[in-house]
């Protein structure tokens, strides 16, 4: 977490960032296809911001955040040509629609983890692919607007359209940040440290994991929707393809994961060099583009695996905490404290009723009851393969028994997950050691 100087220089660094684009777009870049380059800059930056978000956090990676990028597109799409939608209504309900769609496909694929949940998530985008080719969706030319340009976004001066992109970097840059220095933030590096760990200290791991996608998912889809209208055809292939998954993914480790920067630097590397090749090259080299993000892995996993932000931070010179005034020394009082250890009531506090669980054909626990009195102090003493730590984790929510029930100061914990449980009245912990 970053201290609130540090969080305000952040910020002073988006603002002057902003700056330095709107100078390059109004005063340096005059031709309209290098306007157009650099807005395509700006918006695969956000779409890989939003993957960051879940991502470079949590570490759960995503190869599908093409979903969400392909679902604003045709939001937009759809809602212009059957509603008459502008897209100053459109996109942001497209934000809303990236984020409906993470908690469907957070609540089954974070059942997930590793490779599992990657691979899982590359199956949503191109499932969807194929549903909106059979829906007859191959080609959607967005209507031309002449007579309220404004009012569509069609403008003539595609800076104005870098401004708009720009504009959506700005608040994912400033979201990221936020995020970063919040609990959410924190929970989310913990899950990524350790996710078994975190959930043990409290912390509710699937509803931050859920939030993260959300948020992601409603970033992509709103940079999505305005790709749609900046390019005026969305066809499945474009937006829901692997390269666009990839490409996120790609810049994000270039640049660097789980950095605020890291995907501002790969999209404002790669993105321009891809785009100009493939005008240079793409009728000789089809799939340049394909071939460039493929060296940009090559290089990062050579010379700098945690991304150019990460490389560069760590070259460049620290500075040293100035040296602060030894504090005069305290004199010495002695204060007794208090005995971590209370006396037992008697009553009990944690109570194991017929506890069995089973992993296949082999019973690990068969039977147990356990009454634990408050301010107790027991051990569970037993051979390897006795159960011992199958018992901690049935008690403390890691594993659910096939059979019995357990209860917390009269209240019944068995159905609970293990976060609640671990933060639930927390001086009332029984004592409990094991050998």
């Amino acid at each position: 977490m970053r201290t609130r100087a540090e969080a305000s220089r952040q910020r002073w660094a988006i603002l002057g960032f902003a700056l330095a684009i709107l100078v390059l777009s109004f005063v340096v870049l005059k031709s309209a296809y290098y306007q157009l380059v650099l807005t395509q800059v700006l918006l695969w930056a956000v779409l890989s911001l939003g993957w960051n978000l879940l991502s470079g956090y949590s570490g759960y990676f995503s190869f599908g955040h093409a979903g969400f990028w392909g679902l604003g597109a045709y939001t937009v799409a759809l809602g212009m040509l059957y509603f008459d939608l502008t897209p100053w209504v459109s996109i942001p309900f497209a934000a809303l629609v990236g984020a409906v769609a993470g908690a469907i496909i957070g609540y089954p694929t974070f059942r997930l983890r590793g490779h599992y949940f990657a691979l899982a998530m590359l199956a949503y985008p191109l499932a969807t692919l194929y549903v909106f080719q059979w829906l007859g969706y191959q080609e959607l030319a967005l209507p031309m607007k002449r007579d309220a340009p404004l009012l569509y976004m069609q403008f003539e001066d595609q800076r104005l359209y870098v401004v708009l992109a720009l504009g959506l970097l700005v608040a994912a840059l400033l979201i990221s940040l936020k995020v970063e220095n919040s609990r959410f933030g924190m929970a989310l590096l913990a899950i990524k440290q350790n996710e078994p760990a975190a959930e043990a200290a409290g912390i509710n791991t699937w509803r931050w994991k859920m939030l993260a996608l959300m948020l992601s998912g409603a970033i992509a889809a709103i940079a999505g929707g305005l790709y749609g209208v900046v390019l005026l055809v969305v066809t499945p292939e474009t937006v829901f393809g692997m390269l666009v998954s990839a490409q996120a993914l790609i810049l994000a480790l270039f640049g660097g994961v789980g950095s605020l920067w890291g995907p501002v630097i790969g999209a404002m590397l790669l993105v321009p060099l891809a785009e100009g090749l493939n005008a240079e090259l793409g009728d000789v080299l089809p799939g340049i583009q394909g071939v460039v993000y493929g060296i940009a892995i090559i290089m990062i996993i050579l010379w700098a695996p945690e991304g150019v932000y990460w490389r560069v931070l760590d070259r460049l010179p620290r500075r040293k905490p100035a040296a602060a005034e030894a504090p005069p020394r305290p004199t010495a009082t002695v204060v007794p404290l208090p005995h971590e250890r209370r006396a037992s009531t008697g009553e009990p506090l944690l109570v194991l009723r017929d506890i069995g669980i089973s992993f296949g054909g082999l019973r690990a626990l068969d039977g147990i009851d356990l009454a634990i009195p408050e301010g107790g102090l027991y051990g569970i003493i037993g051979p390897n393969g006795a159960g011992k730590t199958t018992l901690f984790n049935v008690i403390n929510g890691f594993l659910a028994p096939d059979r019995g029930a357990i209860s917390f100061a009269g209240e019944p914990i068995w159905k609970t997950s293990s976060s609640a449980r671990l933060s639930a009245r927390p001086t009332m912990r029984p004592h409990v050691r094991w050998r």
